[in-house]
């Protein structure tokens, strides 16, 4: 499997209604599966993996690595459409990747940001893992956090609200 391949397949897979995938070509394998493949298994019946699940992509010989995932970087614009009753001057900041969210950079650490804390551009918000690859967040403009959306651990998709802040 080539790198070309298998990035063409995963943003497929995402676009699709299918909730689980495998590929076989040779020897290598590759299993993609989403959330709702997981939903309907009882708890433990799999590690808490949830997301893309390469199990394994062995590159034959010769072929290029799997680059690392895009780095979740800069939040992209954000758009003012705040849950229904919810105060129109709040703005939502989306996930720019589909992912596990982590409030902070490793269990033990403290979280990054609070309910009511105000941040400045630049600063952590969050952590997404994408395929075993840590992506860092990062606020784009000051504010503060009026409500965080997700909890720690959760499965989040592409552009699905993350927290509510007020621009400063």
């Amino acid at each position: 499997m080539n790198e070309n391949f298998i990035l063409s397949l995963i943003e497929k897979f995402n676009t699709s209604p299918a909730v689980s995938l495998e590929v076989k070509q040779g020897e290598d394998k590759l299993v993609l599966k989403k959330k709702e493949a997981f939903d309907r298994l009882p708890k433990g019946a799999f590690p808490a993996q949830p997301g893309f699940i390469p199990v394994s992509a062995a590159p034959q010989a010769g072929s290029a690595p799997v680059p690392p995932a895009p780095s979740a970087g800069p939040v992209p614009a954000p758009e003012k459409s705040p849950e229904a009753g919810e105060d129109p001057s709040l703005v939502q900041i989306k996930s720019p990747i589909v992912g596990t969210f982590y409030r902070a950079p490793s269990p033990d650490s403290p979280v990054y940001v609070e309910e009511g804390k105000s941040i400045k551009k630049g600063d952590p918000l969050c952590i997404l893992e994408a395929m075993k690859m840590m992506n860092t967040l990062e606020c784009e403009f000051d504010c503060t956090i009026q409500k965080i959306l997700v909890h720690n651990g959760d499965l989040v998709e592409f552009e699905q609200p993350l927290f509510l802040v007020r621009k400063n």
